[in-house]
C-alpha cells in the first residue's frame, strides 16, 4: 500500500509536467497527419481564413496606486496600430491614493475615461468598466503591462471564427535591470501548453495581462474573484465557445523582483484559483470530453502537486531502508530540496545557479500553492490587492 501511494504521487507529478504535454504534442501530430490525408484524398479543402473587419474594442484596466506606470500604459495603448475610432480606453481606479486618478484624467481630452469607486477589488472595478464599455470586444490588461504595437490587431483576429469566445495573448516576462528571470522555464512550458490546447479550442486560462473576450460572454464576475483571466476562460468554455491562444499578440511585463514578492503573488493567485474552480466543478465531469481532461491535467493535478510531493517524500522514507531503488529516489528528492534551499537562501555558487534557481522556483511555487489552498479552505484570502513594487528601469 505504501508503494502504491508513492508511485501514485510520482505519476501525478509526472503527468501534469511531462505526460500531458507529450500527449498534446502527439495528438496534434495525429490531427495534422489525418488532415493531410483527408486533403490528399480530396475529402477536405483548405481555405484561407476570412479576414475580420476590425471590431470596436474597449480596453479595460483595473488600477490601484499605479501612478508610477499608468501614464506610460495609456501612451502605449494610444500608440496601438488600431483605428482610433474603434478603440476606447477605460481605467477603473480602486480608490487609488497616489495620484493615479489625476494622471488618467490628464488623458481625458484624448478619449481616455476614468471610473473611480470605493475599494472593491478587481472584480468590482471590472464590473463598473463593463457597464461603461461600448465595444463588442473587451480587451483586458494590467497597468504594468506593455503591448507591442500590433497586439490588439493580432488579438482580435481569431475572433473571426464565431465559435471562438476568448483569445489569450502571449505574455513575455522580463527584467529591465537585466536580472535573470527564474520563472522563464516554467513560463515557456505554460506557453507551450496554451499553444497546443488552443488547437483543440480549450486553453485552460488566459494571461491576465492580455486577453480579449466577446462582451456578451463577460457578465459581472462572481464576488471575490481574484483570477479574472481563469474565471473568464472557464465561463467561455462552459458556454460552449472555444478559448484560443494567439502568440502573435505579444505583451511585455516585468517579473516580480524577488522570491518574497513572487511568493506572495502566487499565494494570492493560488487561493483565487481554488475558489474559482469551486464554481466550475461541472467542467470536470467526463461529459465535457477533452476540456474536462485538460482541466484535470493542466490545473487540478498541477495544484495538487504539493500534496503529491509530500506523500512521495514520506512514503519514500518508509520504503528506502533495504531497497537500493527507493534509496536512490530518496537521495534524488533530498538533492532537489537541498538545491532549492541554496537558491532560496542565495548561497549557491554561480556555476550551480542553473540548477538551484529552477529548483528554488519549483519548491517556492508549490509551497505557495499549498498555502493558497489552506487560505482558500479557511476563507482567509481577501478580495482586494496590494500593488507589487517593481524595480525602476535604468
Amino acid at each position: 500500500m505504501v508503494a502504491i501511494l508513492f508511485w501514485a504521487a510520482v505519476l501525478a507529478v509526472l503527468h501534469t509536467y511531462l505526460f500531458y504535454p507529450l500527449l498534446l504534442i502527439l495528438l496534434d501530430g495525429f490531427e495534422q497527419a489525418r488532415g493531410a490525408w483527408r486533403y490528399i484524398c480530396g475529402s477536405e479543402r483548405r481555405r484561407p481564413p476570412a479576414q475580420l473587419g476590425l471590431p470596436h474594442v474597449s480596453v479595460l484596466i483595473a488600477a490601484y496606486n499605479e501612478a508610477s506606470c499608468i501614464g506610460q500604459r495609456i501612451e502605449n495603448l494610444l500608440a496601438q496600430d488600431y483605428p482610433a475610432e474603434h478603440l476606447e480606453i477605460l481605467v477603473g481606479s480602486d480608490a487609488s491614493t497616489d495620484g493615479t486618478d489625476a494622471i488618467v484624467q490628464h488623458y481625458a481630452a484624448r478619449g481616455v475615461k476614468l471610473s473611480r469607486g470605493e475599494r472593491a477589488g478587481k472584480a468590482g472595478v471590472l464590473a463598473r468598466l463593463v457597464v461603461m464599455a461600448k465595444g463588442e470586444v473587451l480587451v483586458l490588461t494590467d497597468a504594468n503591462t506593455e503591448f507591442e504595437k500590433d497586439a490588439i490587431r493580432q488579438l482580435v483576429q481569431p475572433l473571426r471564427d464565431p465559435s471562438v469566445g476568448l483569445v489569450c495573448g502571449r505574455l513575455r516576462l522580463h527584467s529591465p535591470l537585466g536580472a535573470p528571470i527564474v520563472e522563464s522555464a516554467y513560463w515557456k512550458l505554460e506557453s507551450l501548453l496554451k499553444m497546443y490546447e488552443s488547437r483543440r479550442g480549450c486553453v485552460m486560462g488566459a494571461n491576465g495581462g492580455i486577453y480579449a473576450v466577446r462582451r456578451h460572454l463577460f457578465p459581472p464576475l462572481p464576488a471575490g474573484t481574484v483570477v479574472d483571466d481563469f474565471v473568464a476562460a472557464l465561463r467561455v468554455l462552459q458556454s460552449g465557445y472555444e478559448v484560443r491562444y494567439e502568440p502573435e499578440a505579444v505583451a511585455h511585463e516585468e517579473a516580480a523582483p524577488g522570491h518574497a514578492d513572487e511568493y506572495r503573488r502566487r499565494v494570492r493567485i493560488a487561493a483565487g484559483c481554488f475558489r474559482a474552480l469551486s464554481h466550475f466543478r461541472d467542467l470536470l465531469a467526463p461529459r465535457h470530453g477533452f476540456t474536462a481532461f485538460a482541466l484535470w491535467s493542466h490545473k487540478v493535478l498541477r495544484w495538487l502537486v504539493p500534496q503529491a510531493l509530500l506523500i512521495a517524500f514520506l512514503t519514500n522514507l518508509v520504503l528506502a531502508p533495504g531497497s537500493q531503488l527507493y534509496g536512490l529516489l530518496l537521495f534524488a528528492q533530498c538533492a532537489l530540496y537541498f538545491l532549492a534551499a541554496m537558491g532560496l537562501l542565495g548561497t549557491s555558487p554561480r556555476h550551480l545557479r542553473k540548477l538551484t534557481d529552477p529548483a528554488a522556483h519549483f519548491v517556492e511555487m508549490n509551497a505557495a500553492l499549498l498555502v493558497g489552498f489552506l487560505r482558500f479552505s479557511r476563507g482567509t484570502q481577501g478580495q482586494t490587492w496590494a500593488r507589487t513594487e517593481r524595480a525602476k528601469a535604468a
